[in-house]
Parts: C-alpha cells; sequence; structure tokens
C-alpha cells in the first residue's frame, strides 16, 4: 500500500468520506510541479504554474525549520492548533510530532493531494490528531462544530490562525481573513451557547424529575419507533415558507408520516391536517401555548412527544391526549435506566428531534418542509399563521449570513446556524444507513448533505397506498409496574443524594484552603513582603486542586451533570487554558504561573460549588415533595 493509500484508508475510516470523494476525483497534480532532493526526500519544493510562483526560492528545508521555530515560539504548551494550509507537508509532519491536536485548511485540494502522496499522516489521521479542511467545504457549520468538541472547547481562548508559509500570504489573504472571521464567530458562539445554557439546565434537571412519573404512564419510544406507519417521513417545521405548502401537505397526509413540530401544530390544525406525531423540547412555559385549545376530536389518534424537561404546563395541556415522553440524552436522564422510553433530542430544537425519531425510526425517505433556518425575503420569521406571530424580535439580535436555498446568501440568525448545524452532522450519520434526505422547503437555508427538490417533486415519490394505524395501548406498562420504577427512583435518588453531598464537602474545603492562601498572598502584597511566599504550601494547595478535578472529570456520578457543571465554570475553564500555555522557563515565571493558578481557580471552585449546590437541592426537593407523594 503506497502512502496516498494509507491516508485515504484512514481518512475514510474517521469518516472524511466528502473529502476522500474530492481527492479521488484528481487524476494527478496539473497545476503544481514537485520537485524533490533526490539526496533528501523531504527536501521538497512546489512550482505554481498558474501564479508563476515557487514556494521557496532557497532551500525549502531552511523555509520549513525556521517557520516551524516561530509558530513553537508561541506554541510550546498549546494542545490545539490551527494552521492555514498544507505547503509542501514537511511543517505538517514536524508539528504532529509533538502530540497534540492540529487543524489545517486548505484551499486547493490539489496541494493535499500531493501531501498526502508525500509523506505518511495516517496514523496522526485516525488517532485524531491531525484534521484537514479543505477550505470548499468548510463554513460556519463545520466551524462550530469544532468548537464544540470538548478537547477543542477548553482552549478556544487562546485560538490564533497560523500560517503555514508566504505562498498563502501572497495569493490567499483574503481567504485567509474570511477563514479566522469563521473561526472567531463559531468560538463566540460555542463559548456563548455553554455560559447562557446554566439556568435551562438546572430547569431541566427539575422537570426530568417531576415529570418521570407521567413519562411511566406514556407510550415507551421503544415500541413507537418499532411501529413504522409508512417509509415516508416528512417534517413540518414553521419557517415563512410553510404556508405555500400547506396545501399540497393536505392532499398527500394520507399516504406519509406527518412529524409536526410543537410551533407548526396549531396552523395544521387550522387546516384540517392531522399529524401523526408532535415533537416539543422546550422547558419554557410559552410552549404550552401551542397545545392550547386542541381539537382532541382531530387529534385523537396523534401521539404527542414532549420530553421530561418539558414544562409542567405543557404536559398538564396534553393530559388526555396520546403520549409518549421521552428523555433528552443527557447524562443525568440517564440515572435511573428507564431505557425504554428513550432518548430524544440531541440537537437544540423540535425539530432536530424530529428528524432523531425518523432516522432511529428507520424512515427511508424523510423531507422537510418549513425549515427555513433564516428569514423570508420580507423580513419574517415564522409562517403565516404562527401563535406567536410572523416576526420574532428575539432571532433579529444578530443577523449573520449563510448560503441558501438557491445558492445565493440568505440572513439567518446564530440560533439557527445551531439549528444548521446539527442537521447537517445529523444527516450525514443518516445518509450512512442508506437514507434519503430532502429539503424541500424551497428558500431559506441550504442544508448540506440533503438533496434539494420541491415539495412536489417528493410527492410524486410516495406510494398510493395509504398509511399503516397501529394501536399502541398494549405497550403501555401496569400500575404494579410503575410502582416498580417509582421504587427504583427513589433508591437510586438516595444513592446519588449522599455522593454528591460528599464531593460537596471536599469542594469547599478545598476552596476554603485556596482562599486562605489568597488571603495571605494579598497580605504579604500589601507588606511589599513577598519574599516570604510559602511556595511549597502553594503547590501543596495545587495538588488538593488537582484532586478535586479528578472528581470533576472522572467521578461516575459526578459526571452525570456534566451539562449543568460545564456552563457554570466554562469562563473560569478558558481564563485557566491561557494560563495553562503560557511559557514558563525561569524560576520567576515559573512562580508566577504558581500564585496565578491558584487565583484563577477561586472562580473555578467557587462556581463548581454552587453547580453542586443547586444539584442537591434540586435532587432533595424532588424526592420529598414529588416521589414522597407517590410511594
Amino acid at each position: 500500500m503506497d502512502l496516498f493509500e494509507k491516508n485515504i484508508e484512514a481518512l475514510s475510516s474517521v469518516e472524511e468520506l466528502v473529502l476522500v470523494a474530492h481527492l479521488f476525483s484528481i487524476e494527478t497534480n496539473s497545476r503544481y510541479e514537485v520537485f524533490v532532493d533526490e539526496k533528501d526526500p523531504i527536501n521538497v519544493n512546489l512550482y505554481d504554474r498558474e501564479k508563476e510562483h515557487v514556494f521557496y526560492p532557497q532551500k525549502p528545508i531552511d523555509g520549513v525549520t525556521q517557520r516551524y521555530e516561530e509558530i513553537m515560539e508561541s506554541y510550546k504548551r498549546h494542545p490545539v492548533m490551527w494552521l492555514y494550509g498544507v505547503d509542501n507537508g514537511l511543517l505538517l509532519k514536524m508539528l504532529i510530532n509533538l502530540e497534540k491536536r492540529l487543524y489545517v485548511i486548505e484551499p486547493e485540494i490539489e496541494l493535499l493531494y500531493i501531501v498526502l502522496h508525500l509523506f505518511d499522516f495516517s496514523q496522526a489521521i485516525k488517532e485524531k490528531k491531525l484534521f484537514f479542511l479543505y477550505r470548499s467545504l468548510f463554513d460556519e457549520n463545520k466551524a462550530l462544530s469544532i468548537c464544540r468538541d470538548p478537547d477543542v472547547k477548553a482552549f478556544l481562548k487562546t485560538y490564533r490562525l497560523e500560517v503555514s508559509s508566504e505562498y498563502y500570504w501572497d495569493f490567499f489573504s483574503q481567504d485567509i481573513q474570511e477563514v479566522n472571521s469563521i473561526f472567531t464567530k463559531a468560538i463566540e458562539h460555542a463559548i456563548t451557547q455553554d455560559g447562557n445554557d446554566v439556568n435551562d439546565s438546572l430547569i431541566g434537571l427539575d422537570h426530568h424529575l417531576k415529570h418521570l412519573p407521567q413519562m411511566l404512564q406514556s407510550y415507551p419510544l421503544a415500541s413507537i419507533r418499532e411501529k413504522r406507519k409508512s417509509d415516508f417521513a416528512v417534517i413540518v417545521s414553521t419557517g415563512p415558507s410553510l404556508a405555500k405548502q400547506l396545501p399540497l401537505l393536505k392532499e398527500y397526509a394520507p399516504y406519509m408520516t406527518i412529524l409536526c413540530i410543537d410551533a407548526s401544530l396549531p396552523i395544521l390544525q387550522k387546516e384540517g391536517i392531522v399529524p401523526d406525531f408532535v415533537f416539543s423540547m422546550e422547558r419554557v412555559v410559552q410552549t404550552a401555548k401551542f397545545f392550547e385549545n386542541l381539537d382532541r376530536e382531530l387529534l385523537a389518534e396523534t401521539i404527542f412527544m414532549p420530553t421530561t424537561l418539558s414544562h409542567p404546563q405543557t404536559i398538564k395541556n396534553l393530559q388526555g391526549m396520546k403520549q409518549a415522553i421521552s428523555m433528552r440524552p443527557f447524562g443525568y436522564t440517564r440515572m435511573f435506566y428507564l431505557h425504554k422510553w428513550g432518548y430524544l433530542g440531541r440537537g437544540l430544537s423540535a425539530a432536530n428531534m424530529a428528524f432523531d425519531f425518523a432516522h432511529a425510526a428507520k424512515f427511508t425517505h424523510i423531507a422537510f418542509i418549513g425549515q427555513d433556518l433564516a428569514f423570508g425575503e420580507d423580513g419574517t420569521t415564522h409562517s403565516k399563521g404562527a401563535v406567536y406571530g410572523e416576526v420574532e424580535e428575539n432571532y433579529k439580535k444578530k443577523i449573520v449570513y449563510t448560503k441558501g436555498y438557491y445558492g445565493k446568501e440568505v440572513a439567518t440568525s446564530t440560533t439557527w446556524l445551531l439549528f444548521l448545524s446539527n442537521f447537517v452532522e445529523n444527516i450525514a450519520e443518516a445518509k450512512r444507513d442508506k437514507i434519503a434526505i430532502y429539503n424541500a422547503t424551497e428558500g431559506g437555508a441550504y442544508i448540506e448533505g440533503a438533496e434539494h427538490i420541491s415539495f412536489a417533486e417528493f410527492a410524486k415519490k410516495l406510494p398510493k397506498k395509504p398509511k399503516k394505524a397501529y394501536n399502541f395501548d398494549e405497550t403501555l406498562i401496569s400500575k404494579e409496574k410503575q410502582q416498580h420504577y417509582l421504587r427504583r427512583i427513589v433508591k437510586l435518588l438516595d444513592l446519588y443524594i449522599n455522593r454528591v453531598e460528599e464531593i460537596k464537602e471536599s469542594v469547599e474545603k478545598v476552596f476554603l484552603e485556596v482562599m486562605e492562601q489568597i488571603e495571605m498572598l494579598e497580605k504579604l502584597n500589601r507588606e511589599e513582603d513577598l519574599e516570604k511566599i510559602d511556595f511549597d504550601a502553594l503547590a501543596q494547595t495545587i495538588t488538593k486542586i488537582d484532586s478535586i478535578k479528578d472528581i470533576y472529570e472522572e467521578d461516575k456520578v459526578l459526571r452525570k451533570f456534566t451539562n449543568i457543571t460545564t456552563p457554570l465554570v466554562v469562563s473560569a475553564e478558558l481564563a485557566l487554558a491561557v494560563i495553562m500555555v503560557r511559557e514558563s522557563e525561569t524560576e520567576i515565571e515559573k512562580k508566577v504561573k504558581m500564585i496565578d493558578w491558584i487565583y484563577e481557580h477561586k472562580s473555578w471552585l467557587f462556581f463548581l460549588a454552587a453547580a453542586i449546590e443547586n444539584i442537591l437541592f434540586i435532587l432533595k426537593t424532588n424526592k420529598e415533595k414529588v416521589y414522597g407523594k407517590l410511594l
């Protein structure tokens, strides 16, 4: 197997199939000429025939070595690196030996093709230390996906895009700026997303514990998924384009399974269209309004699919309707081993949740309508007939632009970009399972991976036979079985409460010691007596901090609440990353770094303790007020 084949095999193993397809489209290099030194094979030079430009006027290895040393001056301690340009491949080969994670953006596929013939990167690719990003496939969604990776997110404040050689500055300077802008926006979104989620996460835990008894009385998700009504599903969202699709949706409703998001239900109900499933996942009370004034006769056979995180008023409004309550796939939703009711909603919207279901239920054809994820041409955000109006101002807080359904750019929001990113990731997974995905929205944003066709074209694919009808009542569990599960919940709650209390005591103890050290440092600073700093004592405190970090990262109980603890400590984590990668060669630099490390952990420990305190309060309160009354 030659080098190129090894590298291609590695890329395929990490699911970089689109990139592989682009590489296979090249028969041979035509724009770039390669010169390899016979005496020193790693001494490779390149010549751009189109620009009539040689990469290295002097000895290539000298230029690469100099660039490597320049990068290392700033990046010696950085676990994550960002590079524009593969160049001749030698710089990459040197950098991947440093046990770092390296993201490389390359604007010319032919250069990547050449480099993959020259060097063996297969092991680094398989171990996910090296990521090639072909510029034509790189956009806001891909950048956001990278920045949301936990191994990357902790070091986002240390981000800096390096350029491999002068060749790229000479001919791609504008694109370098655009890539840098894309990453900068993605970093801002990733950090902001965590920072704003903590209250939602705590509310979600509270709702989850409150709604488990109702979930036990609902249809298990497993039984719903197994009985697919047809092979064709359409996910109905509430974008500005939905209104024009309603006549066709009503005409073909008998022949396809309609997966409706909560906000679309009032619109469909008004048109007399009966959805098969209605999805809802929001924690806020505003969502409950979609389920007011239900036509209970029309919707008698519709299955409503809220999650345990839904607002209590939503669950109340759905009383008496057929329900399959499921769980979001978080650590704490798996605490009680109620897997029969399943997990939906990896993404951030009800439409993402509906797609999760469609994939899990193995529909062979899935279409989107009303999935604009962008402003209408008239500035609207939602369809005619939407409960909260056609224009919701909160989407206009930060307008950005992305590729549109018809090719040209369209105005969208940062929130919609998050939803879009989820769709792109999930569609790629579904397509590997041989599921056909269609964007029949006929407007809005372009959804990468979906085939863009009209809704009429999708309707022509439908078989002219009515979808099946099922009686799911037989899948409900008995009262005795419900009591069994409730007893299990209470027993496990006791175990979790005890462990979280132990962790809380440990965190508070180390926090108090950190505060004592900080007070001593500030006292010595005021007295201008810094030579009396006890660095041995500081080192011992840092060891104790490390023990808390081990608990934070590895404790099986605390890890179940990661989506609550992470948003609270994320700002402190990012500040710590900046200190971590800072140079500390001299004794003075090491001591200053030690002091800064102690100071920054004051915030980290404080926020972690606050998260644990809130978790403990919610666990105890629900055990007493919900389950104490049931058993």
